[in-house]
């Protein structure tokens, strides 16, 4: 297989809100795991519980210690995905480093703390198939979910590319390219209602025939900006871009500016006063 044809890792899943999420998914599916498996399979090769004082806290630390070691592996994994690509294999290496780390964390709890009753032969084989259940469960499910999200873009894409008739008639189509310049899609601007900003990431909300779907796109905010030059879409805050041409009530709320856009979901969007007056000034224009 050649460097090119190698399986790139859906972009939903090196988002640094995704990444974390993922953390807080396995953490509580580990805990769900082990009050399955302890009753299960007895203290053999577990050792969590809040029985004793001493118990509690080994078991409160490694869960720290745990969990700290996931969230600088995903910042890690996040900071590494900024400027390479993250294939297939990449992810699956990434995922066993993962494993080896908090299987050696717990088996140093293990002997330092003199928790359980299994000698350390039986430590070594019953360790890591605990620690793989624990992780492979959750990213798994992890995985099909991105892979799920990743699928209803294409499909939503597919249907916007194909409008050829109703694109080519639009003089107001914006391109959107990815951080390296490439086209990635096209999109009337009356369709789009706003712009959420993501780390190395925009998701562009627009209409898809009555609902509001999204767009995961690699590109910084700045660069998106260049391409949104002479539209009504116009940053109203640090990360978000709003279309002025649909909001239909704006003003002051609770000592903040806000929009409200024009769609069932009544979405609002609160303002910075450094950009509040463009926004003014954008509707005053579209009023004219």
């Amino acid at each position: 297989m050649t460097k090119s044809s190698e399986y790139t890792v859906p972009k939903q899943v090196l988002q640094k809100r995704f990444l974390l999420r993922s953390v807080l998914f396995v953490s509580l599916f580990s805990m769900l795991f082990m009050s399955l498996y302890q009753p299960s399979f007895g203290f053999t090769t577990t050792w969590f519980g809040f029985h004793s004082w001493k118990q509690t806290g080994v078991t409160a630390l490694f869960y720290t210690v745990a969990i700290s070691t996931l969230v600088v592996s995903k910042l890690l994994l996040f900071n590494y995905s900024r400027n390479h690509s993250v294939t297939g294999r990449r992810m699956i290496v990434w995922h066993i480093v993962e494993f080896l780390a908090i299987a050696t964390e717990y088996y140093l709890f293990s002997v330092i703390f003199k928790l359980g009753s299994v000698e350390i032969p039986q430590l070594l084989f019953r360790i890591p198939l605990c620690v793989a259940l624990i992780l492979a469960i959750p990213y798994s499910i992890i995985w099909f979910y991105a892979q799920y999200k990743a699928k209803k873009e294409e499909l939503e894409l597919f249907k916007i590319t194909h409008k050829r008739e109703i694109m080519e008639s639009d003089h107001r189509l914006i391109q959107f390219r990815d951080s390296q310049g490439k086209h990635k899609m096209s999109l009337s601007e009356d369709s789009i209602f706003y712009i959420e900003s993501q780390d190395n990431y925009v998701q562009i909300f627009y209409d898809l025939e009555g609902k509001l779907s999204s767009y995961l796109l690699r590109c910084s905010t700045q660069r998106i900006e260049e391409d949104l030059v002479g539209t009504s879409i116009v940053r109203c805050r640090r990360s978000f871009l709003v279309n002025t041409s649909k909001i239909v009530r704006y003003g002051k709320e609770k000592g903040h500016f806000t929009v409200t856009l024009d769609h069932p979901s009544g979405k609002t969007i609160t303002v910075t006063p450094a950009y509040y007056r463009t926004i003014l000034t954008q509707l005053d224009r579209r009023s004219l």
